[in-house]
C-alpha cells in the first residue's frame, strides 16, 4: 500500500476536478450537440412530414391521374372506334357522293339532250302551225271560192231555168204564130 500524501491528494483532486470540468465541458458540448440534434431532428421531422404530405398528395394525385388515364384510355378507345366508323361512313358517303355526281352529270346531259329535242319539237310544232294556218287560209279561200261557185252555179241554174222557160214560151208563141197564120 502506497501512502498518499496531501500533495498527492491535492493533485489527484485537481486532476479529478479537471477531469470533472472536462467531463462537464464535454457534457455541456454534448448537451448543446443534443439540443442542436433535437432541433435538427425536429426540422427534419417537419421537413419529412411536409415531404410525406407531398408524397401522399402526389400518390393521391397519381391514383386520381391513373383513374383519369384509364377513363381517358377507355374514351380514346371508344372515340377511336367512332372515328374508324366515321371514316368508313365518310368513305361510303364519299362513294355515294361520287355516284350522285356522276348521276347528276348524266342527268344534266340527258336534260340538255331532252331540251334540244324539245326545242326541235317546238320548232316543228311552230312549222306545223304555220303550215296548218296556211292550209286553213287556203281552205278558207277554197271554201269562199266554192261558195262563190255554188252561188254562181245556182244563179246560172236559175238563169238557165229562166231561159228554158222563155225558150219554151217563145217556142209556144212562135208555134202559135205559125199555126195561126
Amino acid at each position: 500500500p502506497v501512502e498518499l500524501g496531501t500533495q498527492d491528494i491535492l493533485q489527484m483532486s485537481q486532476r479529478c476536478v479537471e477531469g470533472v470540468e472536462q467531463k462537464m465541458r464535454e457534457k455541456a458540448a454534448l448537451t448543446k450537440l443534443l439540443a442542436d440534434l433535437k432541433r435538427q431532428k425536429l426540422q427534419y421531422d417537419t421537413k419529412t412530414g411536409r415531404k410525406q404530405r407531398e408524397v401522399d398528395t402526389a400518390m393521391q394525385q397519381t391514383v386520381e391521374m391513373e383513374q383519369k388515364l384509364r377513363v381517358l384510355s377507355s374514351s380514346n378507345k371508344t372515340l377511336s372506334a367512332e372515328v374508324a366508323g366515321l371514316r368508313a361512313e365518310n368513305e361510303r358517303v364519299g362513294a355515294e357522293v361520287e355516284q350522285l355526281r356522276s348521276d347528276f352529270k348524266e342527268a344534266v346531259a340527258s336534260c340538255e339532250q331532252e331540251q334540244a329535242e324539245v326545242e326541235k319539237l317546238r320548232q316543228r310544232v311552230h312549222t306545223y302551225r304555220k303550215e296548218v294556218l296556211s292550209e286553213a287560209k287556203q281552205r278558207e279561200t277554197v271554201q269562199q271560192d266554192l261558195r262563190a261557185t255554188r252561188t254562181a252555179q245556182t244563179l246560172m241554174s236559175d238563169r238557165l231555168s229562166d231561159l228554158e222557160k222563155r225558150k219554151g214560151a217563145l217556142q209556144t208563141c212562135v208555134a202559135k204564130t205559125f199555126n195561126l197564120a
